[in-house]
């Protein structure tokens, strides 16, 4: 291979795994909770978009509260993140604007956290009816799952840090004092049309639990986080 064929094939490989782009940053941090209770920037891809937690660093920016930023960064792929870590890093390149905001979290749209005191440690999920049997188990460590009813024999992998920040920011979108009263959409599993299933939310002081429901059609309010745990189980070989 020539050395321009080799450079041009290292250039691919190494732009593949990596992109720029133009975000915007918002003029006040937000309670937010990580893996534990922490302060996040506002961030957003677009002005039309609305805001979004950000719970990673972008290395080389400095945040000063009270202004709203458009910066340019490079997001590149971390091949093997640790354990507990974002399988992205975001770096800064250049400064686009950067405007003082006389009203702090304007355009913000401020709603009320439920869950910002409760500090949740796991999330578990089960479906079954008489002749089947599926359970998913997720922490910050740890994503689990068995078909085994002895729960003796089951196959997991690492959480990372991207996936558990996925779920508790869904998590802040429910209110889990009261996921025992939601209403499920279908009544299937009561004819043995479908599987029963449950949803298990664990702090570190109590369990917040679900009414049944049809496995594959839960209560809407929690569908995108039943969801997003389906498809972390599914990930697991």
């Amino acid at each position: 291979m020539s050395k321009f064929m080799f450079f041009l094939s290292t250039f691919f490989l190494f732009s593949s795994c990596q992109e720029t782009k133009r975000v915007y940053i918002g003029s006040t941090l937000v309670d937010c909770i990580g893996v534990a209770p922490q302060k996040c920037m506002l961030y957003k891809e677009s002005l039309a978009d609305e805001w979004t937690y950000f719970y990673d660093a972008i290395d080389g920016f400095k945040y000063e509260e009270g202004y709203d930023y458009e910066i340019e960064v490079k997001v590149s792929k971390i091949e093997k993140p640790p354990v507990d870590g974002s399988s992205l890093q975001y770096t800064f390149v250049k400064m686009i604007s950067k405007e003082k905001n006389p009203t702090i979290a304007h355009n913000v749209p401020v709603k009320t956290i439920p869950n910002q005191d409760i500090i949740i440690t796991n999330i578990e999920y089960q479906a079954h009816s008489r002749g089947s049997f599926f359970q998913v188990k997720i922490n910050k460590d740890r994503i689990e799952k068995t078909s085994d009813r002895t729960l003796k024999n089951s196959a997991s992998k690492n959480c990372s840090k991207e996936d558990w920040n996925t779920i508790l920011s869904l998590l802040e979108t429910i209110n889990i004092d009261q996921i025992n009263t939601l209403s499920p959409p279908t009544e299937k599993r009561f004819v043995d049309g479908a599987l029963q299933a449950q949803l298990k939310i664990i702090s570190s002081t109590r369990a917040y639990t679900s009414n049944s429901f049809d496995h594959g059609s839960p209560p809407k309010e929690i569908q995108q986080l039943v969801n997003t745990i389906l498809s972390l189980a599914e990930s697991i070989e």
